[in-house]
């Protein structure tokens, strides 16, 4: 490690020993002036200079703060010594997450009170960028909510979602299933 002045001069230099300890021989020159009964010792600064650190590494030296407001401390250059190698990807945070989490996840055990044919859960997927072999660009998804059992028709265009609907309730109907309700996200 290097102690250097703000105009650059290099005043003292140190061997790493461990655990971020640095061992220094520091001596501070007297200037050149008239010897004096009254000498005056003025302290001295050093500011140690440590390479660019990844935006994670500041963001938990920060107290996990946001990358916005690390951004913002950055562009208004409102620490000294703040240096951020911003080629370095700002990840999302574990902690950070678990944190914001506000509800504890659901027991495994369920029950289903339905009967097969009765709930249809629908979802429908899409645009997606690149098209199928055969032209498709969506999904629509049917899980009977009593078996789970999944259907799927892809679509072309997501105009196409209201009729595969109609086709597969009629179909529930000609298996002897009595559609009930369908719910959509």
């Amino acid at each position: 490690m290097t102690l250097i002045t703000k105009d650059g001069t290099s005043v003292a230099r140190g061997t790493k020993v461990g655990n971020n300890l640095y061992k220094m021989k520091v001596a501070i020159r007297e200037p050149n002036t008239q010897p004096s009964k009254n000498k005056t010792i003025t302290p001295q600064t050093f500011l140690a200079a440590e390479p660019a650190q990844s935006w994670e590494t500041w963001h938990k030296r920060f107290g996990h703060t946001s990358y916005g407001r690390l951004q913002h401390m950055l562009d208004k250059n409102l620490v000294e010594g703040f240096s951020i190698d911003t080629r370095t990807q700002k990840p999302d945070c574990i902690a950070c997450t678990e944190s914001k989490q506000t509800m504890e996840p659901f027991g495994k055990s369920t029950e289903w009170k339905t009967e097969p044919g009765e709930l249809t859960h629908i979802d429908l997927w899409g645009k997606y960028s690149i098209t199928s072999i055969n032209g498709n660009n969506y999904y629509i998804l049917f899980v009977d909510d009593a078996e789970r059992f999944s259907t799927m028709e892809f679509l072309k265009q997501k105009g196409e979602a209201p009729q595969k609907v109609k086709e597969y309730l009629m179909h529930l109907k000609t298996q002897g299933r009595k559609p009930k309700a369908i719910r959509v996200d």
